[in-house]
């Protein structure tokens, strides 16, 4: 069982894969079993083990020597630790998967937006800490009437010239640079050791050959280069910024490096891109997006629906003077109707100069109406997820440059809900670890694991009650699912134990708590877990094991835990007692309330 938890730990492939050769060696010392990854087996062998998991072979556990008919449970023993071998691989192949998933942009494949600002951070960190400082070039590319593209060909039409672009910027660079996608039309380089005039002439490279291969209106690049230009990154920003559009032949107000000002579309994503990042809950991601823009432009409306499975957009996050009506949240609108109904249906932007002119605009209230209107769908992994719309009181309020802003903004959007449903994949994959974990601990125990998923259960509902949050309730349902796990490391005999414990034999059952707790500390996503299961099992007034912990000084979720485990534990029929009726155990709870257990949970 300890070798099944030391494979689960493991944090990348190469150590899983290590742990399982080591921990195979060590278990079956005869037969000599060797882990072969992506192949089939080859040469002498004697007993082969499929390392399957979801659907899909990895590789094989291969003996040396054959196993005798006599040995059976060697055999299935061995094959048991290669079916938990294999889920734990594929969970780390999967998590490599998605974390390359989220930093390239799918359509092009060039590193994305998120990207773009780590790098450019480690990029300058880099050049500041030399001594003399190191040249830095940073260029920013925008395509000239792109939108023309959209408009004539399509969607289609518009992704084939970004990847072609795509194409061309990477091949203009160096073997130390690096190329993204920063935005709906709008590609960077970050050139290290490159002075002005070698960043000019890799930038003219990349020019010509998008040009020529890829949107034959031409691109606008701005360049800017450390120390020079600036010495941060919303100055370096900033100044590319400006460049590009001075090369667009446009001007711009006069601001300071170091007050870009709200207007500027690239300060605008930058700051949106550092407050997604830390994101993991769509909500939370619209919300973000919405008071950025609102913000930094003071729309009438900035609002962001999701297409639900039935057809119906509804509002997730709105700011602005009309999203404070007490009844706009709880707006929904049928993908029929609307001009965001029907940007949801082509998954075509729409761009309303004057609202009384469309005829699908939807008529609200003449007072609040807006003039004009922008819309754009928001997608994810390819697929419509919902829309983007800004709308201002005025006519005529939305130009190419909010077009631009606007699509850059639901790019990063779409790429923060692709993160969130990758790590929501992430989690599921997790909670099938946490299932081995718990039938490995149902081969000592079988009342300790239908107990955990009934304490988890009772927990939730309490953690409801008190007001906790989604965000809160994660680590809590953890904490319940492991509370027990560390019995893995106590004798199955003194589990199932019929008649009461020695004291010497309590105390070993109380190692359990930091057994558990040394266990899920080896494991990345669990390390926030492991002091929550270490402190179930102590007690309100100081009196429990192991720390000696009291009242808020023990975890809320180890607080809720401890009294759901009693609950259920005191409602349970066991080997050294019976079942009590639930009024008994709910007064006995009552009755340690203050002493062994939080009042406020118990209550």
């Amino acid at each position: 069982m300890a070798a099944v938890a030391d494979v689960a730990s493991a944090t990348s492939v190469e150590e899983c894969a290590a742990t399982i050769q080591r921990r195979a060696n060590a278990l079956f010392p005869g037969l000599l079993p060797q882990l072969k990854l992506g192949t089939g087996p080859d040469g002498p062998q004697g007993a082969v083990f499929p390392l399957t998991a979801r659907g899909r072979t990895i590789g094989h556990l291969q003996t040396a020597n054959p196993i005798p008919t006599r040995r059976r449970r060697q055999r299935a023993t061995l094959a048991a630790f290669a079916e938990h071998a294999a889920l734990a691989l594929d969970n780390l192949f999967t998590l490599a998967e998605h974390d390359a998933r989220a930093r390239r942009d799918p359509l092009t494949g060039l590193l994305n937006h998120r990207e773009f600002h780590d790098a450019l951070d480690a990029q300058l960190q880099r050049a500041s800490a030399a001594t003399p400082p190191l040249h830095l070039s940073l260029v920013i590319f925008d395509l000239d009437r792109f939108k023309a593209v959209n408009d004539l060909g399509g969607h289609a039409a518009g992704d084939r010239t970004l990847r072609a672009t795509a194409g061309a910027v990477a091949a203009a660079c160096r073997t130390t640079d690096s190329a993204f996608r920063i935005g709906g039309d709008e590609f960077a380089l970050i050139l290290p050791r490159a002075d002005r005039d070698a960043a000019a002439r890799i930038a003219r490279r990349a020019a010509d050959a998008i040009e020529r291969v890829a949107h034959r209106d031409g691109v606008s690049f701005g360049i800017t280069t450390f120390p020079e230009d600036g010495t941060t990154r919303d100055a370096l920003l900033y100044a590319a910024d400006g460049a590009m559009y001075t090369n667009k032949g446009r001007t711009t107000e006069a601001r300071t490096a170091a007050d870009p000002g709200p207007h500027s579309r690239l300060a605008v994503a930058a700051r949106l891109a550092v407050k997604l990042a830390p994101l993991d809950e769509p909500d939370a991601v619209a919300h973000a997006a919405v008071d950025e823009l609102h913000s930094a432009f003071g729309f009438f409306l900035a609002v962001i629906q999701r297409l639900d499975p039935d057809g119906i957009l509804r509002v997730v996050a709105a700011a602005g003077p009309l999203a404070a009506h007490e009844d706009f949240l709880a707006y929904e609108q049928p993908i029929q109707e609307g001009v965001n109904g029907r940007v949801a249906r082509t998954g075509q932007p729409a761009v309303i100069a004057d609202t009384t002119t469309d005829p699908d605009y939807l008529r609200r209230d003449p007072r609040s109406d807006p003039g004009s209107e922008l819309s754009l769908p928001i997608l994810v992994d390819g697929r419509i997820w919902g829309i983007l719309n800004l709308e201002q009181l005025a006519t005529h309020a939305f130009g190419d440059d909010d077009l631009l802003l606007a699509d850059a903004v639901v790019a990063q959007v779409g790429a923060a809900l692709h993160r969130c449903a990758l790590t929501q994949e992430l989690e599921t994959s997790f909670a099938t670890t946490l299932g081995v974990l718990a039938d490995v601990l149902e081969t000592k125990d079988a009342y300790t694991a239908d107990h955990a998923d009934m304490v988890a259960d009772l927990a939730l509902q309490t953690g409801r009650d008190l007001g906790l949050t989604d965000a809160e309730l994660r680590p809590l349902r953890y904490c319940a699912l492991l509370h027990d796990i560390g019995k893995i490391g106590v004798r199955s005999d003194l589990l199932i134990k019929p008649g009461r414990l020695t004291s010497e034999e309590f105390e070993e059952i109380k190692e359990h708590s930091a057994i558990g707790a040394a266990l899920l500390q080896r494991i990345p996503l669990l390390t926030g877990v492991a002091p929550l299961v270490r402190a179930v099992h102590e007690r309100y007034d100081g009196a429990g094991y192991p720390d000696g912990l009291q009242g808020d000084a023990i975890p809320l979720p180890a607080r809720i835990v401890a009294v759901c485990d009693a609950l259920h534990a005191m409602t349970s029929d066991r080997p050294y007692r019976a079942a009590q009726p639930v009024d008994a155990a709910l007064s006995e709870l009552r009755r340690c309330a203050g002493t062994q257990f939080d009042p406020a949970v118990v209550s």
